[in-house]
């Protein structure tokens, strides 16, 4: 984890947004490593969402039953509650979005601005965000001051940290190294739509090693496919997978993991043909049983490396989890319930016309940023609080 490298050594990987990271190193300074201590602060984070997400619909659902419910929503929406058991920045990216927006909509521009120049820090995708709020704030404030206000802070904060990318890397970036790397990623010949990467892996087969410049290649040279990887960037990310949280880290710390105990000689050596890199993560959890003639996982092995194994035993074909359990159902359940959010969300926006309103645009903002990149449920998520907001403000919202 970047945040224990952090407290251990003082360096961190600026190849990643470092936000979270230092976020978690907090706690793991104070001597509260333990993974439990770790996701308490999320399910912290998490409950911040719903106050402020509460304070938000009050000025959009003026029904005082309708905002119970959306807040209802909020507290025991399935995907909010997963991923605060994941060591991921995507709690504290919505807590920071929430906080956002709600000191915009009471007009201290001076928290906000910080807020949203910290907020780059866990995911830079906001980076735009500004622009948003300018075309859309229908108050008569001074936009020009405002914009420049928000950017302001952005510059202050992290001038100091682009300044040592800078040193690190002889380029300029705001927040980490990779915005080229996802950046071609989703857009080239071999793109998907989703994350693949194929590209990195084929990279001899383009004319450059500059990433940057294969992307400016692909949509000026290959404008026509364009449209179509574009749209399925836009399913994949509003559409989740039908069991969207199985294949990702944190699964053996959900399922209490179907993580093989035992593993065969060649199943070992199969695995470090797959992974030749991850040879001491095998070796070091893995010992040997003399009695069983088997590989037995070592006692006291964290969850988290236990998560790590059990992803790349998964993706190797190795085995499957058995999810013959109430946890399918759960997860079925999120499926369907974000699908019927979301296309309720967007019947709302043909129904009363897409208004210069806040709730309306958030999302938008979201599905247009990443058709740029590449689509994933994850990324979508963030918006997902006000939509489910949007799915329960009145006509009379854009009337005012």
């Amino acid at each position: 984890m970047n945040a224990v490298k952090f407290v251990e050594t003082g360096t961190i990987d600026y190849y990643w947004p470092m936000g979270y990271s230092l976020l978690l190193s907090v706690p793991i300074k104070m001597g509260f490593g333990n993974l439990f201590y770790l996701k308490l602060m999320n399910v912290a984070m998490s409950s911040g969402t719903v106050v402020f997400c509460y304070l938000i619909s009050i000025r959009f659902i003026f029904n005082k039953k309708l905002r119970l419910v959306s807040v209802f929503f909020l507290i025991f929406y399935p995907e909010f509650i997963f991923y605060n058991s994941l060591l991921w920045n995507e709690t504290a990216f919505i807590f920071f979005l929430s906080l956002l927006v709600y000191l915009y909509l009471e007009q201290k521009y001076f928290y906000s601005s910080v807020v949203f120049a910290l907020s780059l820090f866990i995911k830079p995708v906001l980076i735009f965000f500004p622009l948003v709020l300018i075309i859309f704030d229908k108050s008569g404030r001074n936009k020009v001051k405002l914009f420049f206000t928000l950017y302001a802070a952005v510059i202050v904060i992290h001038l100091p940290w682009s300044f040592y990318l800078y040193t690190k890397t002889n380029h300029l970036h705001l927040v980490s190294s990779n915005g080229s790397t996802n950046l071609f990623i989703g857009n080239n010949k071999f793109a998907t739509g989703h994350y693949d990467e194929e590209g990195l892996k084929n990279l001899t087969q383009f004319p450059s090693q500059d990433l940057t410049k294969n992307v400016l290649d692909f949509w000026f040279n290959q404008y026509q496919d364009i449209p179509l990887l574009v749209s399925k960037k836009i399913a994949y990310l509003i559409f989740p997978m039908p069991s969207p949280w199985v294949p990702s880290v944190g699964i053996g710390t959900n399922l209490n993991s179907a993580l093989p105990r035992y593993i065969e000689k060649k199943e070992l050596a199969k695995l470090l043909v797959i992974y030749p890199n991850d040879s001491i993560l095998f070796n070091e959890n893995y010992e040997m049983n003399t009695v069983l003639g088997v590989y037995q996982l070592r006692k006291g092995t964290d969850d988290f490396t236990k998560s790590t194994i059990a992803d790349k035993l998964l993706y190797a074909g190795m085995f499957q989890y058995d999810l013959s359990t109430g946890f399918e159902i759960f997860s079925n359940f999120s499926f369907w319930l974000n699908i019927f959010l979301i296309a309720a969300f967007l019947i709302r926006i043909v129904l009363f016309g897409l208004k210069r309103n806040l709730i309306f645009f958030i999302p938008l903002y979201f599905i247009l940023f990443y058709s740029i990149f590449f689509g994933d449920f994850r990324f979508f998520l963030p918006a997902m609080p006000f939509v489910i907001i949007g799915n329960f403000v009145s006509r009379r919202t854009f009337q005012i």
